[in-house]
């Protein structure tokens, strides 16, 4: 029988991670749009998360320096507990 990694939850959270680190790339982009024609439910669900980051992206740009940092240190805090 074959053997299979286990799936740590730092595994997971590793691929999602680069998965929707990639997902705003042009890269990114093109395999969206290649999952939308294979199953299209899942890339319309891709689509979104591109649109979400994007956005987040915006927010966090217009964010003063101090205000960034704050938030870096609260969403740490809250990862703490998942870790």
């Amino acid at each position: 029988m074959p053997k299979y990694k286990n799936n740590t939850p730092q595994m997971i959270e590793g691929f999602l991670d680069k998965m929707f680190g990639k997902i705003t790339s042009k890269i990114g982009q093109d395999v969206v749009n290649k999952m939308k024609k294979k199953d299209p439910t899942v890339g319309k669900y891709l689509s979104i998360a591109s649109d979400m980051i994007k956005k987040t992206e915006k927010h966090l740009a217009s964010m003063s320096p101090d205000e960034q940092e704050k938030y870096k240190k609260d969403l740490d805090k809250a990862l703490d507990k998942f870790r």
